[in-house]
């Protein structure tokens, strides 16, 4: 008897085809309670924290979370969709190019009301227009807080 056996690796590795391997696969952009099983996929798929991607230099991780979420301002402000008072909990998904994959988010319950599907849709926009400067071997995530304005300002690590 003869029996085979395939694995599938936990992160899509680079190069690879996401949109065949994984992407399509969950929501692109959800809230966290609202899609528990994508959540927890996408966290097991996308293992690889942030802080390793940037060689667990936490500096560098850092100006890195920070030149996105500065570029979530930014692009709230070419769009005139207002992002001030919004505070959330999010969860960033990126391919190994730093293109984002996916963002699960789930506002806090101080922060501003504002419309899920808005701001949804806004996420769907800001992800064809960002790439995060990095190139790492494979897909990753970082999960956090954030509340805007953020009154970041870059500076080389």
């Amino acid at each position: 008897m003869f029996i085979a056996l395939q694995a599938q690796p936990l992160t899509s590795p680079k190069g690879a085809d996401t949109d065949m391997w994984q992407k399509d696969k969950y929501p692109t952009v959800f809230l966290i309670g609202d899609d528990s099983r994508a959540f927890e996929a996408l966290s097991r798929s996308y293992n690889t924290p942030l802080i390793n991607a940037c060689e667990d230099d936490l500096e560098v991780a850092f100006y890195k979370w920070k030149d996105m979420m500065i570029s979530l301002e930014n692009f709230s402000k070419s769009e005139g969709y207002d992002i001030r008072g919004i505070k959330m909990w999010i969860k960033i998904f990126w391919a190994a190019d730093g293109s984002v994959e996916h963002i699960a988010y789930y506002l806090k319950p101080h922060s501003r009301n504002v419309s899920i599907q808005e701001l949804s849709d806004f996420f769907q926009s800001f992800m064809t227009t960002y790439k995060l400067p990095i190139e790492v071997e494979r897909s990753f995530s970082h999960y956090g807080s954030v509340s805007f304005p953020t009154y970041y300002q870059l500076s080389q690590p």
